[in-house]
């Protein structure tokens, strides 16, 4: 088992996922791995094969509005595959009725909007994670 904590960052925007992957290595520089996935179909993927390599996915940070699916699709499969990875939705537009009943079944860990704050993730990865 592979035991490199890893952070998987799903958005659609390119500008926005890299962004966020420079912002997490940053402030954690050696302690995950930060995986990026540019839409829905991608992360499922990912999901897939870290589920199959046994990593220590720890984290989902997903945007609402993806490709064809929402954060929340990709969150679902996250708490199917991975029910203690934290979960995070990011979007600057949301159905929140849709994200409270996600919430309600699968605990969501935090929404943020954009832009966002890095220090509210970086609270959540030093309190829940760590």
């Amino acid at each position: 088992m592979n035991e490199k904590k890893i952070i998987l960052i799903i958005d659609d925007e390119p500008i926005i996922l890299q962004s966020l992957k420079i912002q997490l290595e940053r402030i954690f520089p050696d302690d995950y791995w930060v995986e990026p996935a540019s839409s829905g179909e991608e992360a499922f993927e990912l999901l897939d094969e870290l589920y199959s390599n046994k990593n220590n996915l720890v984290l989902v940070i997903s945007d609402y509005n993806l490709d064809t699916l929402k954060g929340t699709d990709v969150l679902t499969k996250t708490a199917q595959l991975f029910p203690n990875a934290s979960k995070v939705i990011l979007s600057g537009q949301m159905d929140i009725n849709e994200v409270e009943r996600f919430s309600n079944q699968y605990k969501l860990d935090l929404q943020i909007g954009k832009p966002w704050d890095i220090n509210e993730i970086y609270e959540l990865i030093n309190t829940r994670i760590q």
